[in-house]
Formats: structure tokens, C-alpha cells, sequence
């Protein structure tokens, strides 16, 4: 399979030396991602903390032997293995035999061979694909008969298993019959005589596995809404999920792959110029100047190109390999408690893009019964007004019983509203204790509460004895983590369970309170986050409060309909910056920043696409005129600080005319129910 590549010269052969990316010993269960290219072949083992050590090679030296040689006695601890491979070829399989000569990508194809691409795939006539290698195969050969047409990751696959399988995005536009699988399917075990060839440990799974692109996006970790940038000696560029993009090409999602809408540029010649090379990939970025474009691949080890493309570097040379070893993995189990708007319409979904398998649980028997019937629902992006399935393991009521499952799991979440997690963590606390007989755990709570992590874990020592107190205090993280996407009801034509979402990926949580490192694309772990919970309650969350409960005594229902008024935005901006200049002066935050957190804030509920119900935002007065909430907890920061407040007391004083409303410490507001009064009035405040 040797071809040379001589546009890229000695930065591509350097790049496929005999490597090694980390030093790190790998602890525990392995999986193995094989990425068998062109001119490389690399080699990837990924350990349960996300870890990994890459290898590679000149692909003219086959696969089998040098993979022996570099696994040693680490082949026998892995538990899984995924193939991707440069396409389309053709091999041919018959009588437990390969037929004749394999054809690869790159060679020439007499024009009687060229056909027309089947199936739901939409491909460019510039490639010669697979209904068309199949053609060329049987005019050298005669037909295949009762032979079955595979790439070469399926003959990797079979060399070491015995079993033929495919996946019909491998098979590039050929819609023939037979032997196809999933690409994360698991197609059978590695023989005996395959962990002889290969030093993979006998019967070791191994996953049918899919095209080195696709492998390429799963290793950038993209989600949906993504441009991404495969930066290899061939580039390609395109967008992750939603319908086909007019004039690019198009593959159809598939079991747990998202579908792509992509172009590919001809061989890269550095020795031109980053001008030169980065012409074909900016002519596409430029058509989605709002996305954010991820990049990896060998050409992404160049600083300038990564710059030069305002991209985001998110791997390297490993990228295909990574993605496919992350196919390959077994999933790890999370269980969240609380399957409202958050819990599916953010979690759970962070949860299904990282391959993680999830459990729901939930007290509200009616919504358990309407998702436990498919366990998937949809999620609406109001950015890019698309839908994407998010699907579950299972969806059960919390009085069943959970000890299996909480036994087997890896992390543990709450979305289930800060009310009920006193009575949940003593009712979970002998369970869990038992899993934490397993080792280390970490509860992520996503609340709107002050110190939900605190309180979760109060709870559950106060009510423990003494065995289990140790236990906890060894094997237990609690983190509280800031939910920052706004999650709100369908409307009246989408389906009852969809969730609509604000483009928002990325979920803070304190880091310094993690025992393990959960590997969930979004998830950010950050010290010191006490500071940044505060930042975020006292900006944000005093904002939405102001917006909330004034727009409320104005008539309004929608709450960017409220934030919208010229006077309410006035005013609301008036409360965060009081809020913002005790911010700074309590925790030094750098003055402009925080104003423009201030100012992001209002933009968030001024944003018309996302249509959040006013009385959504305003409910449960009585918590949020808590001492530590949104606009007491900024007041006696400001008297804190010997700062004015008095626009905050106007927030305060609305909340307190909402139904229901009480407060618990004592306020002055007398001046500031007179400035409201007139407010509500149009009158000059």
C-alpha cells in the first residue's frame, strides 16, 4: 500500500516517525484505536481517565508486526479494539479467503469502470467511490459472486476475528446486501490465531468500526454545530449535524454517528504558502462566519496554520485514531437524578456526545412513563434550528430500585431542583456508600442553589454512621457545576418531551472538588469556582431576576419580551452594574470584564429566539430572596463594600409583590417600593 507523498516534504515524515505522545504509564483497562492512512499508520491506546500513548508508522510496513512489537505485554489488557482506514478501496472475501489484489483509493480507474453512487450518501463526482472500485475489482477479476466487497478496516477486522461485517458510510455510495453493522457495534471477539498475529488479547471485542473522516470528527470531539478542519496531507472541512449543506457532500447520520455536510481539498503543498493552502479551506469557512471552526490533524501541530484559520486546535496528528479508540470504548455508565429540562436537555446530552450511557430517574411517574416508552427525546437548538435525538439507557421511577445500577455507575448527577436534595441524599446514602466500597466517585450537582454540593454532602455525613463517614470523606467528590444554557419549554407543534436549547456547550464546575476526571466533552473544571459561582449568581442570575419579577408587575409573559423594554433593560443593567462594582471590589475582577459580563447577561434574555416564559424565571420567590440569592446575597455585598444598592432594592421590592413571595431577613425597601410605584407608573425614576 506504499504511495508516496512528496507535496509536503520533511514536516509529514517527521510526523511519521516512530512516536510515542505521552510517558504516562496506563493504568487500568485499555482500548486500542488503529488508523491505518495512506502514507501512516498510527496506533492508539486509551485508557478509562482518557489518557493515551500514540505510535506510528510508514504504512508500506503492514500493520500486524509492528503493532505486536509496540503492544508487548499491554496487549493483554486491552478490551476493545476499533479499525478505521483510508477509503474507498475494495477488498473481496470469499471462502474465508481474500480474492485477488486489493484495490486502493488512489489508483487510477479506467473510465468504463466509473458508476453512479447509490444509496442516501451525496458525493461529488470528482471521486472515484465505491459502486466504482467494485466495477474496476470485477472487470479485472470477473464478478464477485457470492463474495462480499469490504474496506480494508473489514479485513483487518476479519484477520483477527474470523468474522466478515461492514458499515455503509465506509461503503461510500454502494447499497449492496449483507454483512452490515453499526460502526460501534461490537462484530465479535479476537481468535486465538488473531491475538497471535496481532498481540491483542484473545477475545479482546472488536467493533465494526467506520471511515477515517468520521473517526476524524469523533477524535475532535465536535458536536453538532461544529465547523471542523481535518488538517491531513488531503483536508476536509465541514459542518457536523443538521441536513445536507447545498454543494457539499453529504453522509446521513448513523447509529451513533451525526451526519456531515463536508468538501475536500487536494493535497496539501506547504512549500507554497499558507496562503496558498489555507485559500480552499477559507473559502468554505467564510460561508459560516458565526460557527466556531475545530481543527486537528498533522497540519494542526503548526501554530500559523491554526491562527491563520481562526480555528480551535483540538488535536494533533492522533485525531483519527483518537476518535476511533473513543468509538471503541466501552461506555461508561452516569446516572442523573431529575429528568427535567436540564437533565435532558443538557446533561444528558453532554453525556450521549461523549458516548457515556445514561440513566434517568425521576419521581414524576407520568414523564417517566412517556420517556421510558422510546428513552429519547428531541432537543431544538434556537441557533441553528435544528433538532438532534438525544437517547438514554433507560428511564426509570426513583422508588424502583437503583443499588445495581448505582453500583455499576461512574458519575452520579442531580438536575432535580434544590428543594429536593436534602430528602434525596439521605435517601441514596446506603446505596452509595456501598459504591463507594468500588472506589471514587463524583456527584455533579447542576442546581439553582447557593451551595448545593454543600448541602448534598452535610447531608449525607450528618446521617451516616461512622464507616460510612470515612467512606464519604475518602471516596466521594461533590461538585457543584453552573448551568449556563438556557433550557425551555417545547412550543405547542414540537413534541412534548423536546427541550429547546440556547447554543451554550459548556458546563464550569468546581474542579478542586472532583476525585476523578470525568471525560465529557464540556464539562470545565475550574479552581477557585466558589469565586466564579458568585460571579455568575450575582451577574446573571441578578439580571434575570430584575427582568423577571418587574416585567411581571408590567403584564409581560415572555421574558425577552420584558428585557426588550428600553426602561426594564435600563434599569436591570442599573441592578448588575451596582452588583458588578461590589464584584470587583470584593473579588478584584478586572472592571471592564465584569461590566461586559453585565451587559452579555441582558443580551442572553434579550435574545427573541429563545421564547422563556416569564413566570418560568420568576417561580420560587421564597428561595431567591434568600440571604446568599441573586439580589440579597449582591445588597450585602455592596454593604459589605460601602456601596450603593438602591437599584437592587427596586428588584427585591418586585419580588416581594410576586405571588407567594416572603423574605426572610428584614430589608428597608420602603424608598425603593416608592421608586418602583413610580416606575410602574412610566414615571421618571
Amino acid at each position: 500500500m506504499k504511495r508516496e507523498n512528496e507535496n509536503i516534504g520533511g514536516y509529514y515524515q517527521d510526523m511519521t516517525k516512530n512516536q510515542s505522545t505521552s510517558s504516562k504509564k496506563l493504568e487500568g483497562r485499555l482500548t486500542l484505536g488503529i488508523d491505518v492512512g495512506t502514507t501512516a499508520t498510527k496506533v492508539l491506546l486509551l485508557s478509562d481517565d482518557s489518557s493515551w500513548q500514540l505510535h506510528s508508522w510508514p504504512s508500506e510496513e503492514g500493520l500486524w508486526n509492528n503493532l505486536r512489537k509496540w503492544l508487548g505485554h499491554r496487549g493483554e489488557k486491552i478490551d476493545r479494539v476499533g479499525i478505521t482506514t483510508h477509503g474507498p478501496s475494495v477488498v473481496v472475501i470469499r471462502d474465508n479467503q481474500i480474492q485477488e489484489r486489493i484495490i486502493n483509493w488512489f489508483e487510477p480507474l479506467p473510465d468504463e469502470c466509473i458508476r453512479e453512487i447509490q444509496g442516501e450518501h451525496i458525493l461529488p463526482n470528482t471521486r472515484f467511490w465505491v459502486p466504482s472500485r467494485v466495477a474496476q475489482w470485477e472487470k479485472e477479476n470477473g464478478p464477485i459472486g457470492d463474495g462480499v466487497a469490504v474496506q480494508l478496516k473489514d479485513m483487518y477486522n476479519w484477520q483477527i476475528t474470523g468474522i466478515i461485517a461492514r458499515d455503509s458510510r465506509s461503503m461510500r455510495g454502494f447499497a449492496g446486501e449483507g454483512y452490515y453493522k453499526l460502526p460501534e457495534e461490537v462484530i465479535g471477539t479476537v481468535s486465538q490465531e488473531g491475538a497471535i498475529l496481532s498481540g491483542i488479547r484473545h477475545k479482546a471485542e472488536v467493533i465494526c468500526g467506520c471511515d477515517d473522516l468520521t473517526a476524524g470528527v469523533i477524535g475532535l470531539g465536535a458536536h453538532e454545530g461544529v465547523l471542523f478542519n481535518l488538517a491531513n496531507t488531503t483536508e476536509h472541512v465541514g459542518q457536523v449535524g443538521g441536513k445536507r449543506i447545498k454543494g457539499m457532500s453529504w453522509l446521513p447520520p448513523m447509529g451513533r454517528l451525526p451526519s456531515l455536510s463536508y468538501n475536500a481539498t487536494s493535497s496539501a503543498k506547504i512549500s507554497l504558502g499558507l496562503e496558498v493552502i489555507n485559500q480552499p479551506i477559507m473559502k468554505i469557512r467564510d460561508q459560516f462566519p458565526e460557527l466556531e471552526m475545530w481543527i486537528g490533524g498533522g497540519l494542526a501541530h503548526m501554530p500559523e496554520i491554526v491562527s491563520s484559520r481562526n480555528s480551535k486546535f483540538m488535536a494533533g496528528s492522533e485525531v483519527s485514531a483518537l476518535g476511533i479508540a473513543k468509538l471503541a470504548r466501552v461506555p461508561k455508565l452516569a446516572i442523573i437524578f431529575g429528568s427535567g429540562k436540564v437533565g435532558r436537555g443538557f446533561l444528558a446530552q453532554l453525556l450521549m456526545r461523549s458516548s457515556w450511557e445514561t440513566i434517568l430517574v425521576d419521581s414524576h411517574l407520568p414523564i417517566v412513563r412517556e420517556l421510558s416508552q422510546s428513552k429519547q427525546w428531541d432537543v431544538y437548538n434556537l441557533s441553528t434550528q435544528q433538532f438532534q435525538k438525544v437517547k438514554v439507557k433507560d428511564v426509570i421511577h426513583s422508588a424502583q430500585k437503583i443499588d445495581n445500577l448505582m453500583l455499576k455507575s461512574s458519575l452520579i448527577m442531580t438536575s432535580m431542583g434544590a428543594n429536593y436534595l436534602e430528602a434525596w441524599a439521605h435517601s441514596i446514602r446506603s446505596v452509595l456508600c456501598k459504591r463507594l466500597r468500588n472506589g471514587p466517585i463524583d456527584i455533579i450537582t447542576a442546581e439553582n442553589h447557593p451551595r448545593p454540593a454543600e448541602l448534598v454532602r452535610t447531608t449525607l455525613l450528618d446521617s451516616a454512621n461512622h464507616e460510612e463517614r470515612q467512606l464519604i470523606r475518602k471516596n466521594l467528590g461533590v461538585s457543584q457545576a453552573q448551568v449556563l444554557r438556557s433550557c425551555i419549554e417545547p412550543t405547542s407543534s414540537q413534541p412534548s418531551m423536546t427541550v429547546q436549547i440556547q447554543n451554550h456547550w459548556t458546563l464550569p464546575m468546581d474542579g478542586n472538588a472532583l476525585l476523578t476526571t470525568p471525560d465529557v466533552l464540556g464539562f470545565e473544571p475550574m479552581p477557585d469556582f466558589e469565586r466564579e459561582l458568585t460571579r455568575k449568581l450575582f451577574t446573571y442570575n441578578c439580571v434575570n431576576a430584575m427582568v423577571s419579577y418587574i416585567g411581571y408587575l408590567k403584564g409581560y409573559q415572555w421574558l425577552s419580551d420584558a428585557a426588550n423594554d428600553s426602561k426594564i433593560a435600563k434599569i436591570a443593567l442599573q441592578a448588575g452594574m451596582e452588583s458588578s462594582a461590589a464584584l470587583v471590589s470584593a473579588y478584584r475582577f478586572d472592571a471592564d470584564d465584569q461590566e461586559e459580563w453585565c451587559r452579555r447577561a441582558l443580551a442572553k434574555y434579550q435574545d427573541e429566539s429563545i421564547r422563556d416564559t416569564i413566570e418560568r424565571n420568576a417561580r420560587d420567590p421564597v428561595r431567591k430572596l434568600g440571604k446568599f440569592e441573586r439580589l440579597l446575597g449582591p445588597i450585602n455585598l455592596c454593604k459589605q463594600e460601602g456601596l450603593p444598592y438602591e437599584t437592587l432594592l427596586m428588584g427585591v421590592a418586585a419580588a416581594l409583590r410576586y405571588p407567594n413571595a416572603q423574605i426572610e431577613e428584614p430589608i428597608s425597601i420602603s424608598a425603593a417600593e416608592k421608586k418602583l410605584d413610580s416606575f410602574l407608573c412610566d414615571e421618571s425614576v
